[in-house]
């Protein structure tokens, strides 16, 4: 997809200012709520928490590479799709699990801890993907320069939530909830701006892999509710796993996308997937959790 002109100057600040300020921004939210008592809280119980990382950071990107491989079949469409499964969920899969009953200490936690480890995985596995679906036009990334940038927006913000929280904790904690909101709208206003500037995308993608995305999300929750089931956690873990397993970051997705699609004039094809999903998911996901962990919560 090609742009010019003024079409293209609004790509470019999209791509290059305003969704990673909004991922930014939304992670050192997540960073500034993070307490040790949850982190505590959270390792009280390590089965839950290995499986919750372990399912975002190893089952969901093997089922979203597997569901593409078996989907997909343009390059770029199944490339963004895998981007979108290497990037884990941001503080909404908090804000899902709060709603949902789950156990919003283990998600934050979950969230946080997997958030840190995308600075490692995310440029690795992005660029194993990339080389597997487009071969040799990933020649010209830097992986050096991928690992810094993932870094900057989904890493560096965690740690300075946190150490603001550790520097300050009677101002953090008197104004955490009221900078939490503030920090959500503005995510979703750079976000929702994004979307409606990119609204023919957002169209077309609905069109051609809104039904995938959609298929893809529907598998991950009720992957992510039989693993607890199996393994024998509470119905709030239960219903915690699903969600950190079923809900992934739209906005770091959209972000990691631009990094691979690099100087290239236009909309980053890699990008379109996480734009459809972001314009999706939360539509799919709330009356889906909610239900779902209902019926969890009688067995």
């Amino acid at each position: 997809m090609r742009a010019s002109g003024a079409e293209t100057v609004t790509t470019d600040i999209i791509i290059d200012v305003a969704v990673p300020v909004a991922v930014f921004v939304i992670m050192f939210a997540l960073g500034l709520g993070l307490t040790l008592a949850e982190f505590r809280s959270a390792l009280k119980r390590p089965k839950a928490l290995f499986l919750g990382v372990a399912s975002q950071i190893v089952l969901v990107p093997v089922v979203g590479f597997l569901f593409v491989s078996a989907q997909q079949q343009d390059p770029s469409l199944a490339l963004g799709i895998v981007l979108l499964a290497l990037c884990p969920g941001a503080a909404m899969s908090n804000v899902l699990t709060r709603i949902a009953g789950g156990d919003v200490a283990l998600s934050v936690s979950l969230t946080a801890v997997s958030n840190l480890l995308a600075a490692a995985t995310l440029p690795v596995l992005s660029l194993l993907a990339a080389g597997h679906f487009l071969g040799t036009e990933t020649s010209r990334i830097d992986f050096g320069d991928l690992t810094l940038r993932v870094a900057a927006v989904a890493t560096v913000p965690v740690l300075l939530g946190m150490a603001s929280r550790r520097i300050v904790p009677s101002l953090v904690e008197r104004h955490e909830p009221a900078v939490f909101r503030l920090c959500l709208a503005v995510f979703i206003a750079i976000i929702g701006w994004s979307f409606m500037e990119v609204a023919d995308t957002v169209r077309s993608g609905l069109f051609l892999i809104g039904w995938q995305l959609a298929v893809l999300t529907f598998l991950l929750l009720g992957l992510g509710f039989a693993v607890g089931q199996v393994c024998g956690l509470s119905a709030p873990q239960r219903t915690t796993i699903a969600v950190e397993t079923g809900v992934q970051n739209s906005g770091l997705g959209l972000a990691a996308g631009a990094m691979l699609w690099g100087d290239t004039a236009g909309f980053p094809l890699f990008s379109i997937p996480s734009v459809v999903y972001g314009a999706l998911t939360y539509a799919m996901t709330f009356p889906v959790v909610i239900l779902l962990s209902r019926a969890w919560q009688r067995v």
